[in-house]
């Protein structure tokens, strides 16, 4: 049979859909596993969530397609979005409940804190980006400095930074340091700094520079249970057709 296949849908963010595809891809890749990986957009998304059903529908015509489909949104938007738990009309509640109808073939991971938290499993990959040069991850300088910038666990920047620090706000101080590190005439150019530290649109393509494996993927709650499920899928497959 053909190899199994997952929809990913980020309905807030089209960058976030292509930075979570591209680390999806590694980390297939990692597991030397094989799954198809197609995504659902923004607008997609928006279209179907204005008609009655229309999200559930969506999913419907997905899973003839495809074997899982996965949602994913910001934790840190899913909290602000708490207090309109009451409201049955926010984004969180429409997703749960198709996933809660879907008998496990839709599944929603909120990602710890945001996407910049899964960016930060790697500062190393985060300074190749900004060096654009791979052999950045041989350097001991770079090792060096990226180990010193390195959280354990970056589902929990925010609890560790009193004054609470976002992941968000975490990788644009990294990327400034990154950016003096690799030329020091920045400092005195506040302007210069902020035209090329980490914006969103920037993401997928810091994506491609991270390295997946167990020692990055464990770095991120979140992460984790994506991985796991990428590869549990992979894997059911395989005993299936064994």
């Amino acid at each position: 049979s053909s190899m199994p296949s997952i929809r990913i849908w980020t309905p807030e963010s089209d960058y976030d859909r292509n930075a979570v595809c591209c680390l999806a891809k590694k980390i297939v890749q990692y597991y030397g596993v094989n799954i198809e990986i197609s995504y659902g957009t923004k607008q997609g998304f928006n279209d179907a969530a204005r008609k009655p059903d229309g999200v559930k529908k969506a999913v419907d015509t997905y899973l003839k397609h495809n074997d899982l489909v996965i949602f994913l949104i910001d934790a840190d938007s899913a909290r602000s979005q708490a207090q309109r738990r009451k409201e049955r009309n926010s984004l969180l509640n429409r997703i749960q409940e198709v996933v809660n109808a879907s008998g496990g073939k839709a599944i929603l991971i909120l990602m710890l804190q945001e996407l910049e938290a899964w960016l930060l499993v790697d500062c190393l990959g985060i300074c190749c980006y900004y060096t654009k040069n791979p052999e950045t991850r041989n350097r001991e300088e770079w090792i060096k400095f990226a180990k010193r910038q390195q959280p354990g666990k970056t589902n929990l920047i925010e609890e560790a930074e009193l004054g609470g620090k976002n992941a968000k706000e975490y990788l644009e101080e990294l990327s400034r340091d990154i950016l003096i590190k690799i030329n020091p005439n920045l400092k005195n150019k506040p302007q210069n700094l902020k035209e090329r530290q980490y914006t969103e649109d920037k993401s997928s393509e810091i994506a491609e520079c991270l390295e997946m494996s167990n020692q990055t993927i464990k770095r991120n709650e979140s992460l984790e249970e994506f991985a796991q499920c990428l590869k549990q899928l992979a894997t059911h497959d395989e005993i299936n057709q064994g």
